[in-house]
């Protein structure tokens, strides 16, 4: 009994050492991989007016050639993918519901796409492949002389991915709980927990102290707020299944348009380009345009039309082979959709709250089927308590409504169509 113990005891402390080493190795390739995209981005981004206006038609050549080159190595990568579709966290999910290995090649080819994409100006995100190729090389490093169990290893991938970008090591361990694995295996949470926060403290060795979001308003939880937060979540629980809902129905126009697939990223990105002048916050990630929502700098108009405009450019991009992530998307839509109640509440007056933060937390547990992750991230990135019961109200509102109308998140959705079927004991079989 002793020896038995023992050994359960080694493996355990063995799982946890390879998970930290596992996160910081992540950590690394995933501070490399957001830094490219923004380097590419720097060369073509431009000014960002702060009130819509179209009093100026000054296309950029810069724009205009790297949306044309990187729809090009988009579609020829798009072309070399197994089957011809671009994998993402949904098949993180289904290797980790049926204890089997994802498509490693494929995984790093879609990585691959969605770097591209993304760094040419691609109205993607950046996190969701980011989760994807920390899964597919966290999993590959397990499976040698089978280290880790195939779930654990997916789920450190997948976690260390997020806490190292996010800055928010608990909340990213939750994330791959709750949304990649959703069970707790023989080894518990201590392994993707090392991982995450083994990826957090080497992010910060990297690039330093860093939040995604730097809010440092803190609300008073009285009627108002509490009110806020309940049509905050209300808003984005329709917002959220009409932006799932138009992304899975842009893949199927993409594929009844007959268009040859190499060619289909020119199309979004032919559509960027025509839109730059008036709105070039659509292009890329959108992470200045976010910053800008957060603190009021943004006009009501304009955050309404960017909302509608990144709703339709995203699942227009991704439906159409000009690859990316939703998490990001989810994230700026939500600060959009915040930022609206931030500037209704102020009536004119400074604004003093950052609904922004409620509005971007919904969003992302709506759309990635993760509640608790998603307050707790809030909780991490403001260091608040009043904004944590905020984000609480305005989550659990914003996913009743969108499970109910769409389902548990977009990655379930896309599996469902593809014939894998969701059990309500959250096991998923193909």
């Amino acid at each position: 009994m002793i020896i038995a113990k023992l050994t359960e005891l080694k493996l355990r402390l063995f799982a946890i050492g390879l998970s930290l080493v596992l996160g910081i190795i992540i950590s690394i390739i995933a501070v490399w991989f957001f830094s490219i995209s923004q380097f590419f981005a720097n060369l073509w981004s431009r000014e960002l007016p702060l009130t819509f206006s179209s009093s100026m038609l000054d296309y950029s050549p810069l724009v205009g050639g790297s949306l044309f080159l990187s729809a090009l190595v988009a579609g020829q990568i798009l072309r070399l993918i197994e089957g011809r579709r671009p994998q993402g966290p949904a098949d993180l999910i289904l290797a980790a519901q049926t204890d089997s290995e994802p498509n490693v090649k494929a995984g790093l080819q879609s990585s691959l796409l969605a770097l591209v994409a993304v760094s040419g100006g691609a109205s993607v995100g950046i996190f969701g492949p980011l989760v994807l190729l920390g899964g597919c090389l966290s999993s590959q490093f397990g499976r040698w002389r089978k280290l880790l169990p195939s779930d654990i290893a997916l789920g450190v991938g997948a976690g260390a991915a997020i806490a190292a970008v996010f800055a928010a090591p608990i909340g990213a361990a939750v994330f791959a709980h709750e949304a990649i694995i959703r069970r707790f295996g023989n080894l518990g949470a201590g392994p993707v927990l090392a991982g995450t926060f083994a990826a957090y403290w080497t992010a910060n060795l990297i690039l330093g102290e860093h939040r995604l979001f730097l809010i440092q308003t803190i609300p008073t939880l009285n009627t108002a707020t509490l009110i806020n937060a309940l049509l905050i979540g209300i808003a984005c629980g329709l917002i959220s299944s009409l932006y799932m809902s138009i992304m899975v129905k842009a893949g199927r126009a993409a594929n009844a348009s007959g268009i040859p697939i190499a060619l289909r990223p020119l199309i979004p990105a032919f559509i960027l380009f025509g839109i730059s002048p008036f709105f070039p916050h659509l292009l890329g990630t959108g992470t200045t345009t976010i910053d800008m929502a957060m603190v009021g700098t943004l006009s009501l108009g304009l955050m309404v039309a960017l909302l509608i405009g990144k709703v339709l450019m995203t699942s227009f991009c991704v439906g159409f082979g000009y690859f990316g992530g939703v998490f990001g998307p989810a994230l700026f839509i939500g600060v959009m959709a915040g930022g609206c109640f931030d500037i209704l509440s102020s009536g004119g007056a400074p604004i003093t709250t950052s609904y922004a933060v409620l509005g971007a937390c919904c969003c992302i547990a709506a759309i990635i089927g993760a509640p608790i992750a998603a307050v707790l991230i809030a909780f991490e990135l403001t260091g608040s308590y009043e904004w944590a019961v905020l984000s609480m109200i305005g989550v659990v509102t914003c996913t009743q409504i969108s499970r109910s109308l769409v389902g548990r998140s977009l990655f379930d959705r896309q599996l469902q169509l593809r014939g894998a079927e969701v059990h309500d004991d959250r096991r998923i079989a193909s």
